[in-house]
Order: C-alpha cells, then structure tokens, then sequence
C-alpha cells in the first residue's frame, strides 16, 4: 500500500486538461499542453507600437478612463470593419457582456488597481501608457487568482473556490428579461409576486459580495427593484411603486451607476403622472437630465417625454412643445449599446406620447392621426401597451366628439384590459365614459360604463 506522500508525489494532475502528469515532469502542465497554442480567445491579439498610437486609443489612455479604453480597443479600425465583439472581449477580461457594456457605456467605473492591472494584462497594453502601476511586467496575461481546492490523492480544483456572483447577476438579468417580456404580453399579475421575491433575493446576495462582483449585484437588485415598482404602478399601487422606485434609486446610486439611476428618476416622475401631479412629474424629470454629459441619447428622449407629459398636465403648450421637440431628435440617435435601457424610446415611441399629451392640451383632432397610425404599426409583443395605446385613442375621440368612434375603439382596448389587468388601460377607458357623458353623449356614456363594471370588475 502506498503511503499518503507516495500518493501525493505520483497523482499530480496537469492545471490545463486534468491529465496526470508524469514523474519526471516539475511543471504544472503537461507537455501536450506547452506545447499546444494558446486559445486565441484568453487575451487581446499581440500589436505593435503604431496599434497603441491611433487617435482614439490614445485619448483615451490619457483620459484615464478603462471603460473608454476597452471601447476604443474594440473599435479600433485594425480589428477591421467590423469592432471585436464584446462577448469575446468580455471573455479575455473575465466578466460577463452586459458588465462589459456598462463599463464601456461609463455607467461602472474600473477603480481597483487589480482590476486595472488585469484589464491591462488581457489587452497587453504597454506599462509606459499607463496611469498606474502596472505591477508584475510579465510579458503574459494573467489570469484572475482563486485558492485551488486540492482533494485527497493530489489533483487540484480551481473551479471550486472560483466566486459564482458575476454568473448569477448574469443569470438573473436574463430572468429578468423573460419577466419583462411575460409582462409585456399579459400585465403585471402573474409577475409581480416573482418579480418582488426575486428582488428581495437579489439584496440578500449583497452581503455575501464585495469588490466588482458586488457592483454587479448591486445593478441587478436594482433593476428588479425598479421593474418591481413598474408593476406596481401599472396594478395601480402608486404608493408601493414609489417605495420600490426609491429602494432601486439607493442601490443605483450605491453601485455608482448615473445612468441607471437617471432612468429610476424617470421611472418615479412617470408614477408622479399617474398620480396627476405636474410639478412633481417636472422635478423628478429634470431630475433624470441633471447627468446628462453621462447618459444616452434615448434616455435623454424618454426623460424629457416625462417632463413634456408634466406641462401637458399643467396646460403649458409651450413648455410641453419645447421638450417634445428635444425628445425626437435625442430619439434619432441609434444607440451604440444593446444594453441601454432605455432604447425603446424610438422616434415613434416619442410620437405616440406626444400625441397623448396633445390630448391632454385640449388638441384631439392632433393627435388622432398619430394614435391611428402607431397603432396599426404596433409589435405584438407589446400587447399590454397596445390596450393602452388604444385607450387613449378612445379618449381623442371622446375629447373629439365622436362618440360613436370612442365607443369603437374603446371595446377593443377593454378585450386587452381583461386579459392584462392594467390598471393604466382601464383609468383611461373609464375617463372615456366620464368625457362622453361630460360632452352630453349619455347613451354611449351609459353603455361603456356599464361594460366596464361587468368587465373590470
């Protein structure tokens, strides 16, 4: 039998493929393994000193800013026409697309020097262009450090210490995306009860956290706790809309992350509409411009959409026109990152929110044409919205006095609001019944109301 040493001394295992490694041989891998190529997908290409001199590249080097660094180095016109992707460069920094994204985008800064040192490992930026000590100089990418677990008879597992936070934030933004998606579709109901324990999942993962892993978590609740808050609102809890806005506000701004947060000061001035209250509309969407030099294009335009809804409500023209017309050409831009939250405010979508704020201004015959042609151009996707969407088309009509049209329109909107519940859809359909009796169409009026109480009832 052999003894424990002879065990350990015979059983040694190559840190590459897991092969074992002969007795003779001292290093950790095995020869296949020196001797095969690196994978082209562990670090950045090597380049010569004319890469490291492009104009771009070098501004950002000297503005000392990783994000803009790793965006230029991917865009860098040597790499082709097309930039590198940001999986595979995201892959040689070790982190995932989306935390990628958002340290490109400026909305997660790189601070800690070990993080900096390894993006300039990976990349094979030249110590000399560096603003900060570039630590070990040698010539290979290094790896992320984690303790290897070694088991009884010698092989070593370095998976296992290796920390599971940047998967699951990962993990949990797709979840995410499949709750948005469902409550696109159907509402907030069969969502909002997940959608809040995965929220409350996603803050008790905080504690266990720290350095990048814990920004990225942080991100995450903060996303569940805003999306949590956008249900609320739409059920109709303006009240616990606003607490959950205001928990995703800290952690935003806890995770350092301007752009986020600006998107919650939109998502609260919205709620702040809801609740009819124009001047608070206004300030929470001023609020969400304040970082402008930070934020995007499309986020810009849906913030100032907000602050055009808030003059609509205190039946400022002027004002309302103003930022509507700064909300299109901001909606223009194309965005550059597939992760911005908020590039669905395309110019259409400005379009059709400028023309419910016309109807707001007493200007249906403005808007008619507007809701009409949105709406035969409406996603399938967006069915809770296109209930929406065609309740506010009842209003125009309403506000138009064509009773008859009003009525119409409003039965279809009603088939979506049984099926999603959203409380939005049906206060604008009950304000089509209250406009229609207020203009002296009592039948219509009649009829619709006592739909709606059959229906939503």
């Amino acid at each position: 039998m052999r003894s424990e040493a002879g065990r350990s001394e015979t059983s040694r295992h190559c840190a590459r493929c897991g092969s074992k490694l002969a007795r003779d041989n001292a290093a950790p891998v095995c020869s296949p393994c020196r001797r095969a190529p690196k994978n082209h997908q562990e670090a950045g290409p090597r380049v010569g000193d004319e890469f490291w001199a492009e104009d771009r590249l070098r501004q950002a080097l000297a503005g000392k800013d990783m994000g803009a660094v790793v965006r230029a180095y991917r865009v860098h016109p040597a790499h082709g026409r097309k930039p590198l992707p940001q999986a595979d460069v995201a892959k040689w920094l070790s982190i995932t697309q989306s935390q990628l994204s958002r340290i490109e985008s400026g909305r997660n800064r790189v601070r800690e020097l070990d993080q900096l040192r390894h993006y300039a490992r990976q990349l094979r930026i030249p110590p000399e262009l560096l603003w900060f000590d570039a630590g070990d100089s040698a010539d290979e990418p290094v790896p992320p450090k984690h303790a290897a677990v070694v088991l009884p008879g010698g092989p070593s597992v370095p998976a296992a210490n290796v920390r599971t936070e940047p998967a699951l934030a990962e993990s949990l933004l797709m979840t995410l995306k499949q709750y948005i998606t469902t409550d696109n579709l159907v509402g907030p109901r069969s969502v909002l009860p997940v959608a809040a324990k995965q929220a409350s999942f996603a803050n008790g993962l905080l504690a266990q956290s720290q350095g990048q892993s814990h920004r990225s978590l942080l991100y995450v609740a903060a996303r569940f706790a805003e999306f949590t808050g956008w249900l609320d609102q739409d059920a109709g809890k303006l009240q616990e809309a606003m607490a959950w806005s205001n928990t995703a506000l800290d952690l935003a701004h806890e995770a350092e992350d301007a752009h986020l947060a600006s998107y919650i000061h939109m998502r609260k001035s919205n709620i702040a509409s809801d609740a009819h209250k124009p001047a608070l509309t206004i300030d929470f969407a001023q609020a969400a411009l304040r970082s402008s030099e930070t934020l995007s294009p499309r986020l810009k335009a849906v913030a100032l959409r907000q602050e055009a809804h808030g003059h609509a409500m205190a039946g400022d023209y002027e004002g309302c026109s103003r930022a509507i017309d700064r909300a299109f050409r901001y909606a223009a831009d194309e965005p550059d990152d597939e992760s911005d939250i908020a590039r669905y405010c395309t110019p259409s979508y400005v379009e059709m929110e400028a023309a419910h704020c016309w109807v707001e201004l007493g200007k249906p015959v403005k808007a008619l044409a507007t809701l009409q042609q949105g709406i035969a151009n409406w996603h399938a996707d967006f069915r809770r919205d296109l209930g929406l969407g065609l309740a506010r088309l009842a209003v125009a009509h309403a506000v138009a006095d064509q009773p008859e049209e009003a009525v119409a329109v409003a039965r279809h909107s009603l088939t979506i609001a049984t099926e999603t519940r959203s409380h939005r859809t049906a206060r604008q359909l009950r304000r089509t019944s209250q406009l229609l009796a207020d203009a002296g169409a009592h039948d219509q009026a009649s009829q619709l109301s006592r739909t709606l109480r059959t229906t939503l009832a």
